[in-house]
Parts: structure tokens; sequence; C-alpha cells
């Protein structure tokens, strides 16, 4: 019987070689391609975190501090703004404290209690007299923060408040500024308004209460848009929005972002 010989040695080490060619070449390409992922990814998260920093920059006013009649602690799900609240007036920049709000879009279904109420026990645990707190309990708003907020320093008899300080979280300093000048009920000028936040910056503002840094940019895009649309519904006084601001906007939409 003929012995039949499918591959000679030297057939056999050929194609061995190939398929080995083919191998490197192969993941030489798949590394190759992870590379360029990498690069992409690193390009993205770096874009990402330099247009978070124009949103955060333009929305935050930075204003200094002055002594006034009295510190307003707008709710939100942001506890860090009762400690600011309480912090300044422990630090002697007005001798009332007022927490105004009942349960808003990111405390509804979370919170059990207002949000003013959930304030008011921080500033106490922090020593803050309650004698010298006041409550507004009803807003679900920032246009209602403002408005009951002029009620309720009336119904108290608090003196007449030529200068406020208003505390909020950071991004949202600006549009609390136009709310105030729009809707505060009192004559035109005859009350002027500081606005401050928490120290905090963009890269260290996320936590596990107030969300991801992806959560901070949907915040801030919902802050730009009603920057942008609030004026026309007579909510806030007009602003112009930086031609920054609105590019980084536009990015983040382009990405996918949404705002809330």
């Amino acid at each position: 019987m003929a012995l039949h010989v499918t591959d000679a040695p030297c057939a056999v080490t050929h194609r061995m070689k190939g398929r080995e060619e083919e191998r490197e070449a192969d993941v030489t390409g798949r590394d190759g391609n992870s590379s360029d992922r990498a690069d992409q990814h690193a390009r993205v998260m770096d874009e990402t975190g330099r247009n978070a920093r124009v949103l955060w920059d333009y929305l935050s006013l930075n204003q200094p501090l002055e002594e006034s009649d009295v510190i307003i602690g707008l709710g939100c799900h942001d506890v860090r703004v009762a400690e600011r609240a309480a912090e300044l007036y422990l630090e002697g920049y007005a001798p009332w404290l007022l927490f105004t709000g009942y349960l808003g879009k990111q405390t509804a279904g979370v919170w059990t209690r207002p949000e003013a109420e959930v304030f008011l026990d921080i500033a106490l645990n922090m020593g803050v007299p309650r004698s010298n707190i006041l409550l507004e309990m009803a807003a679900t708003n920032t246009g209602e923060n403002i408005r009951f907020c002029y009620q309720v320093l009336r119904d108290s008899n608090v003196p007449a408040v030529s200068k406020l300080i208003l505390v909020q979280q950071p991004f949202m300093e600006r549009r609390v500024m136009a709310t105030f000048l729009h809707q505060w009920p009192g004559p035109k000028g005859s009350t002027r308004a500081i606005v401050t936040s928490p120290r905090s910056d963009v890269s260290s503002y996320p936590n596990a209460s107030v969300g991801s840094q992806h959560d901070l940019i949907c915040y801030m895009l919902g802050v730009i848009e009603r920057i942008r649309d609030y004026p026309q519904r007579g909510f806030q006084v007009q602003q112009d929005i930086s031609p920054e601001a609105m590019l980084a906007y536009q990015w983040f939409m382009r990405e996918g972002y949404r705002p809330r």
C-alpha cells in the first residue's frame, strides 16, 4: 500500500510560520484598536472635565460676603447648603437664619420631611439658637422660595431687610440671583442680595447624596436652559449666556447628556 504524505516537513513549517504571523498581525491590530479606544476615551474624559468646569464657572458668581440682615438657606437635596448657612450665622454675618422649602424635584419621594425642617435640625446640631431660626415650609421651587421668604420675614416682624445672603448649591448661584431680582416682592432696589454656596469645586462636589459627575452635569444643563428660557416665562431677569458656556452646553447635548 502506498503511503501518502499530506505535508512535507518544510511545508508544515512554512504553514505554521504563516499562521503565527497571522496571529501576530491580528493581535497587533487588536492592540492598536484597543489603544485607539483608550486614547479616544481619555480625550472624551478630558473634554468632559473641561466643559463641566466651563459650566460651573459660568453658573457660580463667587460674590464676596458682607454682614447682612438675614441669611436664607434655600432648600434642596444638598445638606451642605444648610451647613454653609449655619456656618455663616455662627460667624456673625446676620442675626437671623431662615430656611425655606417643602419638597422639590430632588427631594420629593426621597425625603419624608420638608427641606426646611431637615435644614433646621442641621443648624441646631451646629449650635444655632432655635430662637434665631425662621422656617418657610411651603415653597416647591426657587421663585416660591424667594416670594414666600419675603412674607415670612414680614409676618415675623423682622426689621426692614436691606441686605440678605442667599445660600444655595454652587451651580445655582446665577439662577438664584436672577430669580431674586425678578421675584422679590419688595420695592425694586430696596433690598440687595448676595448669593453664596458651600465651598466646593466641580470635581469635589459630587457625593453619594447628591449624585455623580454625570448627575451634576445634567443639573447644570438644566440650569442653563432655565436661564435661557425662564425670562420669557416671567420667572427671572434676562441674562447673557457666555459663548463658552453655550458651546459647553451644546457639546454635552451632542454627547447624549440630558438636562434635569
